[in-house]
């Protein structure tokens, strides 16, 4: 099996065969991920258009990647979230209004994008900022617990840990993160 860190290399030399050995190992962690997100609402044609796009944006996006925040399989799983929720947005908007006016659609600023788009992106900014900042055990258990919704007591299994000590771990993670996003101890939920 390719090394991530090999894979890593091969896409930031532009490598084809990289992309196509990243497809090989992570493919089924994409689907089912894109799968779980787009549950009730997406076709298993949608299903693999996200799969697609998200190994696109890994491509795209290689340079972006930081191997010492997270390991390559929590940032390709994050593209494809991303790229999942989107297309979930997407498909319940075309759902919900099929045909929405001109004057229905949401008001856009001068770089065209929607408000709470603009809204979205900066908590994005503010959340990935606090992420940074926490040490990088207690970060991986956030994305791959929160964002990957993946099971603590797989987690501490992985990491070789009680599971007493992975909640631990993610208790002081949240409280960090409350901390550095403004959150009192009453105020949203974390």
């Amino acid at each position: 099996m390719v090394q991530d860190k090999d894979l890593h290399a091969g896409l930031l030399r532009r490598n084809p065969a990289a992309l196509s050995a990243l497809m090989d190992k992570y493919m089924d962690p994409v689907y089912a991920l894109s799968a779980r997100i787009l549950h009730g609402i997406g076709s298993t044609q949608d299903i693999e258009e996200c799969v697609s796009d998200a190994f696109y944006a890994a491509w795209q996006n290689i340079s972006d990647y930081r191997p010492d925040r997270a390991p390559l399989r929590t940032w390709l799983l994050m593209q494809a979230k991303y790229v999942a929720l989107g297309r979930r947005r997407e498909l319940a908007h075309r759902h919900e209004s099929p045909g929405l006016a001109a004057e229905e659609q949401p008001d856009e600023d001068e770089s065209g994008l929607p408000d709470e788009a603009l809204a979205s992106a900066e908590e994005r900014r503010r959340l990935q900022s606090a992420l940074d900042q926490l040490p990088p055990l207690e970060r991986e258990l956030v994305y791959r617990r929160y964002f990957l919704d993946e099971k603590v007591a797989d987690l501490a299994a992985f990491y070789g840990l009680t599971r007493q000590a992975a909640d631990n771990r993610l208790w002081r993670a949240r409280q960090a993160l409350r901390s550095a996003l403004g959150f009192g101890s009453g105020e949203g939920r974390l």
